[in-house]
Parts: structure tokens; sequence; C-alpha cells
């Protein structure tokens, strides 16, 4: 059910709309470079606390990422919090009535800060969900990872939607750049939701002074996802080593909000333990050539690292890459996120110990079934964690065939919705 009124986007912008084939999606991901998926920055989010993770640039130099997190409703530490989940109308409560409900054929955007490999993953849930409840929809972001670019895009598409009808799912980055377009889409009767990245996650107190009702979040919790991948990779490093572990956690992107969570996730874990050293976080860029070449470089100067754990495809990538050109196998552990072609290959090769997954497909389809329930039957949104798969050599072959999948799944898409 391709929308056939979709407006034209620039040249530095990918859109696609439901049931788009995969060979017309790699034909544009090719068009701008982005065919292997691997010279962007992969999809990921989440939020970080107030303390800061040392990161280390190419140069040396230390530097700090950004991003908040708070108790999701306020009240004592001392106290469990609850998911507070505000009963706002949705713009469409004075025509809903449920005695004798009729559905309307309603368009549902997402804006994305980059169109990689990754997204895949959200695009084919998207696609579900748009086809199983009757709605159009479409998928916009950058060639290349870059918020102010999604921000042009996000205000265009709120200008063009339907107010009161149509709805919009967008990561969110910072707080400077997106509150604006965000306040300007429910001030227009538009409702909103976020999916993949949100710094906004769990400031419930915050959201209700901000914009009066929630934003919900589908995707990771990333402190935790980082503390999950830690601990592993800790668990993965003592079956190698008898003595101290040196452990790199590595960014490809040090100002992301999620990369940052996760590295600072993974540090907690590790400085957890009393026989782990854990350097300041590499930035290896979003580059997967710099990124083997800054591993392998770090490497050079301090031989003492048996840990590489990366908070993004390319550090996995690039640590596997040195174990094997180095023959490390039985004394370096690397870990990672995502589940890109290189990184499920390097866990076959026994290069790289696992990685982690973050359930792309519902990032794609629950903010879609939410926003119905929410705009027809009045049921508010809420948060969604997708929680943390580990993938390992005993779950490879179904993780390979289910998210080699996703290209496939598109495809039958394009043919039958």
């Amino acid at each position: 059910m391709p929308d056939g009124n979709a407006p034209d986007h620039g040249d530095d912008i990918v859109s696609i709309d439901l049931g788009v084939s995969r060979r017309n999606l790699m034909k544009q991901m090719s068009a701008v470079g982005l065919a292997g998926g691997l010279s962007a920055l992969a999809g990921c989010g989440g939020l970080r606390s107030e303390s800061q993770t040392p990161t280390e640039s190419a140069d040396g130099e230390s530097g700090d990422g950004s991003g908040g997190q708070s108790d999701g409703g306020g009240g004592s530490d001392s106290l469990p919090t609850a998911l507070r989940v505000p009963l706002v109308p949705p713009p469409t409560a004075d025509s809903m009535d449920l005695s004798n409900p009729t559905h309307e054929e309603r368009e549902m955007v997402f804006v994305t800060h980059v169109v990689d490999e990754f997204m895949t993953g959200i695009i084919v849930g998207m696609n579900d969900a748009l086809n199983n409840v009757g709605w159009t929809g479409e998928f916009i972001g950058p060639s290349s990872h870059d918020p102010a670019q999604q921000i042009e895009t996000l205000n265009t598409t709120i200008s063009r939607l339907n107010n009161g009808e149509d709805a919009i799912a967008t990561s969110i980055l910072n707080k400077d750049q997106y509150t604006g377009p965000i306040q300007n889409a429910i001030d227009n009767d538009i409702p909103v939701a976020s999916f993949n990245t949100s710094v906004y996650s769990g400031q419930y107190s915050e959201m209700m002074d901000t914009f009066g009702t929630v934003i919900p979040y589908v995707g990771q919790k990333f402190v935790e996802a980082g503390v999950a991948v830690g601990q592993t990779g800790y668990e993965r490093a003592t079956e190698k080593v008898d003595g101290e572990i040196v452990a790199l956690p590595t960014t490809s992107a040090p100002d992301h909000p999620a990369l940052s969570a996760r590295a600072e996730g993974i540090r907690m874990a590790l400085e957890a333990q009393d026989d782990v050293t854990v350097l300041d976080t590499l930035n290896v860029s979003g580059d997967l050539s710099q990124a083997i070449n800054r591993v392998d470089t770090k490497y050079s100067s301090t031989p003492d690292i048996n840990l590489i754990l990366g908070t993004a495809l390319q550090g996995a990538i690039a640590g596997g890459r040195l174990v094997e050109n180095n023959s490390l196998q039985d004394e370096m552990t690397v870990g990672g996120f995502d589940l890109p072609g290189p990184t499920l290959d390097g866990i076959e090769k026994g290069t790289i110990d696992f990685t982690a997954g973050q359930d792309p497909y519902s990032q794609g389809s629950m903010p879609v079934n939410m926003m119905w329930n929410y705009m027809e039957r009045g049921v508010p949104m809420k948060d969604f964690n997708t929680g943390i798969s580990v993938i390992d050599e005993s779950n490879l072959d179904f993780a390979r065939r289910r998210s080699g999948s996703w290209g496939d799944l598109q495809s039958w898409q394009d043919n039958n919705y």
C-alpha cells in the first residue's frame, strides 16, 4: 500500500514508502553509498545518566558524551517508581464512538536520524503494522548520521500531515533541536511517538511540563544494555584470561546519547570487578576502515588489551579483524551490538565472541500499534523496552536466518501489501 502522494525529498534524504522493494531500497542506498550499511552510524538510541564516560579521540585527547536520565517519575530513591501513563485524550476524541467505531485510513510517518542497513529491520516492522491497521506510511531520514537534516525533514513532514488525523514517529537525539518540532506537532494535533533513540525516555515530569503529555519510547534501555554487554564480556574474558583483564570500550559517535549510554553501562559493569582495568572509550568513528585502523593502532600501543567491547557495530567488527590478523582467538574477547553480516561472520569464525541485538522489528511495529490504539480506542501510548538478546555460536544460525532475511521480507511486503 505505497502512498502515491508522498512528497519529493532532497538528494540527501532517503524515503522508504510502505511496501518498497528490497531491490529499490538497495538502489536508493547504493546511490548515497549505503549499500553495505557500514560507513554510516548504525541505528541505536536511549539515555545515559548525568555522569560522563571518558572518551578517547583519535589523537588521544579525552572528551564526553552527552545526555541525561531521570527516575521516570520522581520521588525518593528508596521507593520503586511506576510507569506513569497520563490519560490525555487523542485528537480523535470528539469523533470517537466505541458503540459504532469507524476506522479511518491515516498516515504515519517515521523520521529518523539515519537510514542504513540496520534500519531495514525497523522498516519491515513498520510495514507489517501499517498493513495490519490499514494505514499508509513512510520512513524518511538522511543518508548519513545528521540530526540537523532530520530536524529539517521533521518540520517539513509535520507541515504536510493532516492535523487531527495523521501521526508521526521520530528518533530524538537531543532536546535543544527536537523539542520545538515535537511541540509544533502536538500543538497541531499530530500525536508523536519516539523509536530507537529518545533523550526524553523516562523523564515523565519534564515531558509533562514541556509537552503536556508523554512521548512514548520504543527501544532499548541503553545503560542497562551496556551493563549486560559488559557483564557478558567479562564472563567470556575470564574463560580465556587467568590474570588481569584490560578492557577497551569503543564508540563510533561520542556525541550520540545511545552510544554514550552503552559505554557508561559497559564501564559500570567492568569497574565493578576487582581484576579489570578499563581504558578510556576509544572513538573509532563511523567509518569501518578507520575503525579497523584505530583499533589496530591502539592495540599496538597497548598490547595488554584482552577485551574489546563496541557500543555499535564498528567496534566489534574492528576488534574481530584485529583478532583474525594476529591469531588472538585464545586470548582476546570481542563483543558489541547489532547483527550486521561481518559481525555474524566473525562469530562463526571465532574472531568475535558475541553481539547484542535490540529488536529493530518491534521498534518499527510497536509505535504503529500503540498509535492505532490511541487514535482509535483512546488507550494511552506507553514505553516499550525492546530489551537485549545476546547472539553467539549457540544461536547464530537462527539469528543469521532471521536478521539476514529482513530484506527478503521487505520484498515480500512489496508484492503482497
